[in-house]
């Protein structure tokens, strides 16, 4: 199957595209520019890159979150256009597990995390068994020193929310293995890896979900407020 998967959750945006296991390019997004009006010709650019256009495609896979709001919105409504004008597969893979997907194979289970703001992390747990991952912790929000304190054996941590927080908390002494600089980002190459399971079994996206949020949009939490206040 060829298909092409995207990352948009965070500061790093990326796509990518697979025929099968094999990953015939990834290309990323200009993180210091708007993600919409570039998406598209990136896409168009990675395509041409293999000679591929869109209507060669089979499936697609897309970060449903946690992340940016406005990231996932428009990575989740771009593939769903290209899912009806194309009438092929979506699937969705929570961007932690994505992270998780960069690392190959280990015995060490998975703490993947996304940053938030100071000290608070998405993170979820994950563990590589016969030759499968497995989500042991679900996605949630976390104070990334709390989360470490619980870990109960030596793990590889992933991702942002640890590497804005690594100079405090290295010294704390945690059973903490660091993975590659060049693994710590979402990707899609992750995203890509983890979805092809998704599309062989075909366990699809529904037509008109909303991504895996975690916590309230800052417009939900304004209009609370306003009810709130009204009241």
């Amino acid at each position: 199957m060829l298909f092409l998967a995207l990352e948009s959750a965070t500061s790093h945006q990326s796509v990518a595209v697979f025929r099968d296991h094999q990953l015939l390019a990834s290309l990323d997004c200009e993180a210091r520019q708007p993600l919409t009006p570039q998406l598209i010709p990136t896409i168009d650019r990675l395509l041409s890159s293999v000679s591929l256009q869109l209507s060669n495609l089979e499936g697609l896979a897309v970060s449903i979150g946690p992340g940016t709001f406005t990231g996932l919105r428009v990575g989740l409504s771009t593939m769903t256009a290209f899912r009806l004008a194309l009438q092929i597969p979506l699937v969705g893979v929570t961007t932690l597990e994505g992270l998780a997907w960069n690392h190959p194979v280990t015995e060490l289970p998975l703490l993947s995390t996304v940053g938030i703001r100071e000290g608070m992390v998405y993170w979820a747990l994950f563990r590589w068994e016969n030759q499968q991952m497995v989500c042991v912790k679900e996605s949630q929000i976390g104070d990334i020193l709390d989360v470490c304190s619980s870990l109960t054996e030596p793990t590889i941590v992933l991702g942002d929310g640890w590497m804005r927080n690594r100079e405090a908390l290295l010294p704390k002494g945690f059973s903490i293995v660091e993975a590659p600089p060049e693994k710590q980002w979402p990707s899609a190459k992750g995203i890509g890896m983890a979805g092809r399971g998704l599309l062989e079994r075909g366990t699809l996206l529904p037509l008109g979900c909303s991504p895996q949020y975690i916590q309230p949009s800052y417009a939900e939490i304004s209009k609370t407020k306003s009810l709130n206040t009204l009241g």
